[in-house]
């Protein structure tokens, strides 16, 4: 599969969980926040994102796992998003051969890399 279909994909993903809308707003209240603070809530909210992301997965994708997250949960996941699908790009430029196919197992293998999954 081609990186740019495995982006694309991923992205109806993000957009069908917490919408264009709620992406904007994460990703202006992380230029509030800065570097430095984003850093922080990405280490703050790492096992948060993990346990949501497989809760998503379970539910194939369903918005309704959603309900309840913080804003700060949701912020992070869309950072986390954001920083790990340009690594994946980088990684990847050409895609990956007989990967799932599947939006969903798309999105969460970008949202929890080798490097989110380990405890600390």
């Amino acid at each position: 599969m081609k990186a740019e279909e495995i982006f694309e994909k991923s992205v109806q993903v993000m957009k069908g969980l917490i919408g264009r809308d709620g992406i904007a707003s994460s990703i202006g209240r992380a230029k509030e926040r800065g570097e430095e603070g984003n850093i922080s809530l990405l280490e703050r909210e790492r096992e948060n994102i993990n346990i949501l992301v497989r809760k998503i997965v379970d539910e194939g994708g369903a918005e309704s796992a959603l309900p309840g997250a913080s804003r700060d949960l949701t912020d992070a996941m869309v950072l986390r998003y954001l920083r790990n699908r340009d690594i994946f790009m980088k990684t990847f430029p050409g895609g990956i051969e007989d990967i799932d196919p599947d939006p969903v197992s798309l999105w969460a293998a970008m949202m929890i890399s080798p490097m989110d999954d380990t405890p600390e």
